[in-house]
């Protein structure tokens, strides 16, 4: 089969390997589709951590049963299927209490091990997740990044009523704001520098969007919310230079949820605004197979809409160049999709 290694930071080659093969409670899937996001580009340019290279690319994959191992029961042959790329050890602590995402041993499907950039992968069948027929493989990619917006979500408990704000209109940040709406927040104020973004997020019921390059997005929040401010913020950016005004447009006993990922300091924080308005920080890591299930019905049934998420698709052959583009072009890019055969 073919498979896209990453030999070197921007090194991606397309080798030949052998078809895997299920063992007893695995399932050899055909990958439909791959989606690239922002921590592929991070791995393929070497600045995420943890990489072992070599390694086969990619972790946001749908796909179809060909086979299965001995004693699996939940999957079945020619059934869509969708992968949870947190391989966790099963037996420390963390995994034992239920928060496998936070295993110590955990790995990563596409960083610590080979991933879905190739014709076919095995996995056991506790990762494999039926998907209804209706859905198209390609778009259901985006369910895995609605399950961590979910998690993170529920992790902050944003609740009917509530005021929320989120910084970031990419993939995650939509689905953040339409999740938030869901749940019956009002105002929920999306904000970023894009105007094209900000525009999917008006479509995606935005209550307010804030160009950031255009207005004091403090304060636009503060005028939305009655010179109040925001039960809770939502930082989908990962951009430390955030922090401060995320903090400054908190409502006193706000709720501040980090949820975009960043290696780099915050330049002059201080703890006291924290104090002062008795604010609580969340931080948020992947999901949990408890996220599955409800991010898929939430797309399947139409709650949640995943269309217009997909910028371009790129066979396995062209693999090379669609990371070269999305580097070139991260800003104008949500998704880029990998897609084996085509």
């Amino acid at each position: 089969m073919l498979a896209a290694v990453l030999q070197a930071p921007r090194r991606l080659e397309l080798l030949r390997r052998p078809e895997p093969v299920a063992r007893r409670g695995e399932a050899r899937v055909r990958v439909a589709a791959t989606a690239v996001c922002h921590t592929d580009l991070e791995i393929y340019t070497g600045r995420h951590p943890g990489v072992r290279l070599p390694v086969v690319m990619g972790h946001e994959a749908t796909g179809v049963v060909e086979a299965v191992g001995e004693g699996v029961e939940r999957v079945r042959p020619g059934q869509p299927v969708l992968l949870n790329p947190i391989i966790e050890c099963g037996s420390c602590g963390t995994c034992l209490r239920g928060h496998g995402n936070l295993c110590a041993n955990a790995g990563l499907f596409g960083r610590e091990m080979d991933g879905s950039l190739a014709e076919h992968i095995v996995l056991p069948e506790v990762y494999l997740y039926p998907l209804p027929a209706h859905l198209p493989l390609a778009a259901a990619t985006l369910i895995e990044t609605l399950a961590t917006v979910r998690h993170a979500q529920q992790r902050a408990r944003i609740a009917s009523g509530e005021s929320v704000v989120v910084l970031g209109q990419g993939v995650a940040g939509l689905l953040h704001t339409q999740l938030a709406k869901l749940s019956g927040a009002r105002p929920v104020i999306a904000v970023s520098r894009s105007a094209w973004k900000l525009e999917l997020a008006r479509r995606r019921n935005a209550d307010r969007i804030v160009n950031s390059t255009r207005e004091d997005a403090v304060a636009a929040v503060r005028d939305a919310t009655a010179g109040r401010g925001a039960d809770v913020v939502v930082d989908a950016a990962g951009d430390p230079a955030l922090i401060a005004p995320a903090i400054e447009m908190l409502a006193p006993g706000g709720r501040l949820l980090l949820y975009g990922i960043s290696h780099r300091p915050v330049d002059g924080f201080t703890t006291f605004p924290l104090y002062y308005k008795e604010l609580t920080v969340y931080g948020s890591r992947a999901l949990t197979p408890a996220d599955f299930a409800p991010a898929i019905d939430l797309v399947a049934s139409g709650a949640v809409a995943v269309d217009g998420f997909i910028t371009a698709s790129y066979p396995l052959e062209g693999v090379a160049g669609a990371f070269e583009e999305y580097e070139r072009a991260a800003d104008s890019v949500l998704r880029l999709v990998i897609v084996p055969g085509a």
